[in-house]
């Protein structure tokens, strides 16, 4: 059997802050270099972004490493950049799907192929997808950067992309995943109405397939977040918006809890409006605002706690509302079918 071999996809658009440290981890890869390539793929930067891109491309021609390679993105998004690298795999058996504000261990990609064939010895079958689990990074920045970085790793705050795990599992949206390219290639790539979300798309696609999707923590791969709440409003609106659009085509893409501000809000408007019909209503509407600020803050302290920070006690609940609210106004304007929001 032929060794196994990953084609690296890097979607970039204005990441000259991050993408140096992208391609040199992605470059430091222990996995030899003729099982290994790299992509990167620009959508139209106006920053320094593809100077970066080209001297990587220099130093990896006579380096040692992954030759790196640089490709313009007409469609400028994610989905568009990681179908036209579909069209350029040569004879890779893996796509590793990565973004330019993210970087890895210098073993990451070969010891995910090792357990990748590890638990594909277990099974008995190929696999379709294989995530990784993202570690947190709280080591100074400002207190909405700190506040950010560890809501999203909260149980409340990161859903499935963020999920804190142990072991190998199945999953319904693992992050970061090294996908099989017969896998991709059977359910068509990425759909390109989805600026958001297209990644977990592609995964439910290929488990409705028959191919396993699953996550291990074999590896990790550290990202760099929003760095101010203003930024997590922008990323709470598109991500509610472009889940509501995603669940017009199918019902099943929209998690029940994703719900439940909305939820929570309309029984308390309720519990209010009834108040003169319904004894006890308006104590429920309380007890309903005190059980939620109560949550908010007890993640704090539990964040607060896990990374030694005081500051997160407040950072964290503020930054919980923001999101909870910024994803549910994005859910309605998408339930409407109103104009899609900027993407960032």
């Amino acid at each position: 059997m032929a060794e196994p071999s990953v084609l690296t996809v890097i979607p970039v658009l204005n990441e000259e802050l991050h993408l140096d440290r992208c391609l040199r981890s992605i470059r430091s890869q222990t996995l030899p270099r003729d099982q290994h390539r790299v992509l990167v793929l620009d959508g139209g930067s106006t920053d320094g972004t593809r100077e970066i891109a080209l001297q990587h491309v220099r130093e990896s021609i006579s380096g040692e490493g992954p030759v790196v390679e640089l490709l313009d993105n007409p469609g400028v998004h994610v989905p568009h950049a990681r179908n036209l690298a579909l069209k350029k795999v040569d004879n890779e058996s893996h796509m590793f799907e990565i973004i330019g504000h993210a970087w890895v261990p210098p073993e990451h990609l070969e010891n995910r192929l090792a357990d990748l064939q590890e638990a594909e010895a277990e099974i008995g079958r190929s696999i379709g997808s294989m995530g990784t689990k993202i570690i947190p990074e709280v080591t100074g920045g400002s207190w909405g950067e700190s506040s950010i970085e560890a809501l999203l790793s909260s149980p409340l705050g990161g859903s499935g992309q963020f999920a804190r795990f142990k072991g190998r599992s199945i999953a319904e949206s693992p992050a970061f995943c090294l996908h099989r390219v017969e896998a991709i290639q059977d359910v068509n790539g990425w759909d390109e109405r989805w600026v958001v979300g297209q990644d977990r798309d592609l995964n439910l696609r290929i488990a409705k397939a028959g191919w396993p999707v699953m996550r291990s923590d074999a590896s990790y791969l550290h990202m760099a977040k929003r760095r101010s709440f203003s930024s997590l409003w922008g990323m709470g609106h598109r991500y509610g918006y472009w889940r509501a659009r995603q669940a017009s085509v199918s019902v099943t893409r929209l998690r029940a809890r994703e719900l439940l501000p909305w939820i929570g809000l309309l029984a308390v408007i309720c519990g209010f409006a009834i108040s003169s019909e319904v004894e006890g209503s308006n104590q429920i509407s309380f007890l309903l605002i005190v059980a939620y600020v109560s949550i908010a803050f007890l993640v704090g302290s539990f964040e607060a706690i896990r990374f030694r920070r005081l500051s997160l006690l407040l950072g964290v609940p503020l930054g919980l509302v923001i999101l909870h609210i910024s994803f549910s106004l994005g859910l309605l304007r998408g339930g409407l079918k109103q104009r899609p929001p900027a993407n960032e």
